[in-house]
């Protein structure tokens, strides 16, 4: 399985060193990528219908998906063709994952552990989506450095893009800015997980606000295999169910 934080390894000093010499030049020039960013933070940061971060976020709090209830419905189309409806209930389980964008290598290497996996998400009978905000052509830029990093050099899984923010706040994720232009031209969803169930309900919701929090495959796996052999019920709706 591949390492899913490769910076952690020989080296990261000396990356580090350079990512916070470069982001230090960046600062100092106050040019680079300056112009694309402000024009970025007029367009998603405020005025018009859109709200600003501080908005956003105050609206957000609280506002995460209630465990037991549906996934409010969002149609993406994929990078292997066609359009989902993510969410729709299909009779079987359905693992979402909510990935960054092309310019994360932490969600790469997830995804790619994924893959490596997904044999035993097949034999549960688990249908999985992974899902960006990024466009057509990151998506499918993304897709093809995700199958150089397998071993079989092949994803089995479907991959949706275009995830809007108004979609990201529906669904309660943490959003964003990037910190460049280099980075992407958006905001951008951090990592989520969501497990629904064949009836269309939230089984499992799980949220990070940063990349190097995401859950633990395996345990996943077991936890889907524990709630079918023992009807276990969707756990933390004490409040709203009431």
């Amino acid at each position: 399985m591949p390492t899913i934080l490769p910076f952690v390894r020989g080296g990261a000093t000396k990356k580090a060193k350079s990512a916070a010499a470069s982001a230090a030049k960046g600062k100092s020039s106050g040019s680079s990528g300056g112009g694309g960013m402000k024009a970025m933070a007029q367009k998603f940061g405020g005025g018009g219908q859109e709200q600003s971060p501080a908005q956003a976020a105050a609206e957000l709090a609280g506002k995460r998906l209630i465990p037991g209830h549906a996934l409010p419905h969002v149609v993406l189309h994929t990078v292997q063709g066609g359009v989902i409806e993510v969410g729709a209930p299909t009779g079987k389980w359905q693992l979402i994952v909510v990935y960054r964008g092309k310019h994360c290598p932490v969600s790469r290497n997830y995804l790619a552990s994924l893959q490596q996996i997904i044999y035993e998400l097949d034999d549960l009978g688990v249908e999985v989506l992974a899902l960006t905000a990024d466009g057509r052509e990151k998506a499918e830029a993304f897709l093809d450095s995700l199958r150089a990093t397998t071993e079989t050099k092949e994803i089995t899984y479907r991959i949706a893009y275009g995830l809007k923010l108004t979609d990201m706040r529906r669904w309660g994720l943490y959003v964003s800015h990037p910190r460049n232009i280099r980075e992407t031209e958006h905001p951008f969803p951090e990592p989520a997980m969501f497990l629904i169930n064949p009836e269309g309900q939230v089984q499992v919701a799980e949220y990070s606000n940063s990349p190097f929090c995401r859950p633990d495959l395996r345990i996943m796996i077991e936890g889907i295999r524990y709630i079918e052999e023992n009807d276990y019920p969707v756990r933390g709706t004490y409040g709203f169910n009431s």
